[in-house]
């Protein structure tokens, strides 16, 4: 009975929150469009776009990355909006026009800058999220000159992109934004940039590490859904020693979650924190396994053979995780799991995948 209710009452909390957030998001959309730049206000060009990247993740960026690198070479300036989470990783492309941090305890810097820009086109390529009350409320205060989105279900933006299959891979929508731009593409690639010193800092702890090659596994994703369980590395670490002759494993994540992972004669732990150290690693690799998505972005933009591995998981009924976010290329064997939690899953399955893909390699 108690477990009902409460089951019940995160039922009540969720609606709750949803109801807020679409009250939220009418009203102050409303308010951008009563603050909306009038047709003849709008009567000159610019070439100039600008894309937020509020509250994304690491692996967003690498596949938004492909997109600002086609937009670039077909003549757009591009500058991109981003937080503390995702700002590292875009002042390393020397592509972009402008990088503007959104800081949320103080949006007058950003707002004044992006008015002194104006005109630019804003557009907005994400789905909606919680994260667009900071959106539409950016959009109220700068008035762009013209707004690009992807949905039509709020008044904020002047042009919306038609997505010929909301259900496909998220590429596909973002092919459809380049061809709302006159841009005849049918695909593009991920774009990650990784810094010389921190290349070099991968390549040292390589060489003092090993000179077999290099199998990446990244046990623990973002979410403790995408979390392997202790057994679950204890056996893939255990089937790797099969291999120990040929391969060494290196052992990538935060380094507080992967510390209690012991190191051994074929196992290691990647000692260098930053990000485009692990990405470094990842590109020397023979083979990465991970269940955490930012990197299996990484992987592809490297293409790098791989071993992915999704939980269930809808995010928009009836759009599945695994479809619109996959790994999407010929190099990654992905794993669909029908369980929600990757630790809860037979860990078998994978470890024959290991075998498959080494098998691959060595033929």
């Amino acid at each position: 009975m108690i477990t009902w209710l409460r089951k019940v009452n995160r039922s009540k909390n969720y609606i709750l929150k949803r109801a807020k957030l679409r009250l939220k998001l009418n009203l102050l959309s409303t308010a951008v469009a009563l603050a909306r730049r009038s047709p003849a206000d709008r009567d000159s060009d610019t070439n100039h776009l600008v894309i937020p990247f509020i509250s994304k993740g690491i692996g967003d960026a690498v596949v938004i990355g492909g997109i600002v690198d086609t937009l670039v070479k077909n003549g757009y300036r591009v500058s991109v909006i981003a937080d503390k989470r995702t700002h590292f990783l875009f002042r390393e492309w020397n592509n972009l026009e402008g990088l503007y941090f959104y800081d949320p305890d103080n949006k007058k810097p950003l707002f004044t800058a992006l008015k002194k820009i104006n005109p630019f086109v804003f557009i907005d390529s994400h789905e909606i999220t919680v994260s667009n009350v900071d959106v539409f409320n950016l959009l109220r205060v700068v008035k762009p000159h013209r707004t690009i989105g992807f949905t039509d279900k709020y008044r904020v933006y002047d042009e919306v992109v038609t997505v010929k299959d909301r259900l496909a891979h998220i590429s596909t929508r973002y092919v459809d934004l380049l061809q709302h731009l006159g841009i005849p593409a049918t695909e593009y690639d991920y774009s990650i940039v990784i810094p010389d010193g921190d290349a070099e800092a991968a390549r040292a702890f390589i060489r003092n590490t090993t000179d077999k090659k290099i199998v990446s596994f990244i046990p623990y994703g973002s979410v403790s859904e995408r979390f392997f369980s202790d057994q679950q590395i204890e056996a893939i670490i255990r089937h790797m020693a099969k291999y120990q002759d040929a391969y060494h494993l290196v052992i990538l994540g935060e380094q507080h979650k992967i510390k209690p992972i012991p190191d051994s004669a074929n196992v290691t732990k990647n000692t260098t924190p930053s990000f485009f150290s692990a990405a470094q690693i990842i590109k020397d690799s023979a083979l990465v396994i991970s269940p955490d998505t930012s990197f299996v972005h990484v992987s592809k933009a490297l293409n790098k053979r791989m071993i992915c591995i999704y939980p269930y998981k809808i995010l928009v009924a009836p759009a599945d995780n695994a479809d619109i976010w996959g790994p999407n290329y010929p190099l990654a064997a992905q794993v669909r799991l029908k369980e929600r939690r990757v630790m809860d899953a037979d860990v078998r399955p994978i470890l024959e995948l290991i075998d498959q893909q080494l098998s691959a390699i060595a033929q």
